[in-house]
């Protein structure tokens, strides 16, 4: 489908790009431009990632929760039809905050303590790789 989002970022970049060349902008209206074209560069580079990271997320944090709270009251897991990446992402979110309740209340024996490991050694690898 045309315009794609990478179409339209590249037509505002270019918008950009001519404010740019006026000369009677200021110096605060040049700074604030480039902010402008860095933030849409990063947006760019990072949102065609965003929808395989959440489906990914989502997999593996459901996993977990239901290897380490089977019976935590896990939502079912409907994972977005097409590229709805604000439904990956609401899931996204629900998931981490069923983790955290998770975590807080796991025993506090041998397989607690591994299991929250685990979790927390996931969480640390998942930061790493959000593309946000």
């Amino acid at each position: 489908m045309r315009p794609t989002i990478e179409d339209q970022l590249h037509g505002a970049q270019r918008l950009l790009d001519d404010v740019a060349t006026d000369p009677e902008l200021s110096r605060d209206s040049h700074e604030n431009l480039a902010n402008v074209r860095r933030l849409l560069k990063q947006i760019g580079r990072s949102w065609s990632e965003l929808l395989p990271f959440y489906v990914n997320d989502n997999a593996t944090m459901a996993q977990l929760l239901t290897r380490h709270a089977p019976d935590f009251g896990i939502p079912a897991a409907t994972e977005p039809a097409g590229y709805d990446v604000a439904e990956a992402a609401r899931r996204n979110g629900e998931l981490r905050a069923l983790l955290s309740r998770v975590i807080t209340n796991l025993p506090r024996t041998p397989d607690g303590t591994a299991a929250r490991r685990e979790i927390t050694e996931y969480l640390v690898r998942r930061i790493e790789a959000d593309p946000s």
